[in-house]
């Protein structure tokens, strides 16, 4: 998924946001939604954003303590 892609229709949250949001500490899917405002419109994107947070992670697990 490109970063410009759109996770949350209702607040025009992108994954970059998402992504730039974990790099500053917001590193689980609740500190995600407050720092974004993500999921918490219809909550549609909740199992994006998760994914997103789990991919997140994955990825840099020394970045997730």
């Amino acid at each position: 998924m490109p970063d410009a892609a759109t996770v949350c229709q209702c607040n025009d949250v992108s994954k970059g946001e998402l992504v730039a949001c974990w790099r500053a500490g917001a590193q689980t899917v609740d500190a995600l939604s407050t720092a974004t405002r993500a999921g918490t419109g219809c909550g549609g994107c909740r199992d994006a954003l998760a994914g997103i947070a789990g991919w997140l992670a994955d990825a840099d697990p020394v970045a997730a303590r």
